[in-house]
């Protein structure tokens, strides 16, 4: 393949990621662990393309400037070029154990023999283990070169002995779109390798991002489809992430709301109306909570705030501005229904104290006696 063709496969590349990036962007939220993770094997894969494609640019063309960027990056890339790897191994490994803490236990496993390849990057620059730039500045490889491809298989041998090992505990369509994400960048890098002068790996990674985001990070349920917020099940699994957290800082504020009178909604503007109640609450609480906060909907009519505090202040402050917000929109009247809401709230100690039923079943009793309360101080009104 020619040069322009190489970097014609490379900019098709990088546009097919900016699709799936731009699709999973939200400056509104915040990630969840593994989310975090695809979004830097997309960055990094970029990132890749890009050098990819100045080498190919550079290659064979005379100037002593070019000469450096073309020695300069390729350097850069065979240190970088392992990123996505190990990004995906964590990856793996979390969507396994859905622990952030246990995917990140094989660390040191894994960035030994990065550590090993960068300095070898490096020295390649002088003594052309991994790769040279001849006088006429065109690319060869170097003695080295198949450590470099060792390395990258050894990566892709990790992950499919890991997601192997634990098949039986996974959910099968994960397990096995995990799989395949390894067999278009196995397939084209083995190509690669045989005939010098394909650029084809990142292209095929770039296919495998694209396996993963259909079948694994679109298609798994982590929001609730009418609200747009997290589900229970990942408010579950990052409250327990958020409690097993003994790093700074070590408390979180965690909120718990109901809207009032939900049914009377329902009964009296109809269930497309209760719909949109449930929405315009949500859309509230994201705009009140922020992106550093993580928003719920815990069932039904009630929904879950998590951010991290250091005193209760601050999750009164953030309990108030909803309240203020609720009664911003009652006063537009642009809907046909007016919401009230009743919160409970505390501030609760990381580090294996609390567990999430202890925080859950707290917050669910300081909601409720919230509610009791506008329902007493409501009769006592009726009285008068």
């Amino acid at each position: 393949m020619s040069c322009v063709g190489n970097i014609e496969l490379n900019i098709f590349s990088l546009l097919l990621l900016a699709i799936v990036f731009g699709n999973m962007y939200r400056r509104s939220r915040e990630y969840l662990p593994d989310q975090k993770l695809f979004l830097m094997i997309i960055i990094t894969v970029a990132f890749v393309l890009v050098l990819d494609s100045v080498q190919w640019i550079c290659d064979g063309t005379t100037g002593e400037i070019l000469y450096y960027v073309n020695l300069i990056s390729n350097s850069i890339y065979y240190i970088m070029q392992l990123f996505p790897y190990i990004f995906w191994c964590f990856y793996v490994r979390y969507q396994i154990k859905m622990d952030i803490k246990e995917a990140m236990k094989a660390k040191t496993l894994l960035l030994l023999p990065f550590s090993v390849n960068a300095v070898i990057s490096i020295l390649s620059c002088f003594n052309g283990w991994y790769f040279y730039i001849d006088s006429n500045n065109y690319y060869h490889r170097g003695e080295l070169f198949w450590l470099s491809a060792v390395i990258t298989y050894g990566y892709f041998l990790y992950s499919i002995v890991y997601l192997l090992f634990y098949m039986r505990k996974t959910e099968r369509s994960i397990v096995i779109s995990m799989l395949l994400f390894t067999l278009p960048p196995l397939i084209c890098s083995a190509i690669q390798i045989l005939h010098f002068g394909l650029a084809l790996v990142w292209p095929g990674i770039t296919i495998s991002i694209i396996i993963i985001y259909l079948n694994i990070q679109k298609n798994q349920l982590y929001t609730d489809h009418l609200t747009g917020l997290y589900n229970r099940r990942i408010l579950d699994i990052h409250l327990n992430d958020c409690l097993r957290n003994n790093t700074k800082p070590c408390r979180i504020g965690v909120i718990m709301l109901d809207i009032d009178k939900f049914k009377t909604i329902n009964d009296s503007y109809g269930h497309m109306a209760g719909d949109q109640a449930l929405i315009e609450t949500a859309n509230i609480l994201k705009k009140s909570v922020g992106r550093k906060g993580f928003t719920a909907r815990y069932g039904g009519d009630e929904f879950v705030v998590i951010v991290p505090a250091c005193s209760i202040s601050e999750v009164e402050t953030i309990a108030k501005k909803i309240e203020k917000n609720i009664e911003l929109f009652n006063r537009r009247g642009n809907a046909e229904f007016f919401i009230s809401l009743s919160i409970g709230y505390d501030i609760f100690e990381c580090g294996g104290k609390f567990s999430k039923y202890d925080v859950l079943n707290c917050i669910d009793r300081q909601m409720y006696e919230e509610k009791f309360k506008d329902r007493t101080l409501e009769v006592q009104m009726t009285i008068q």
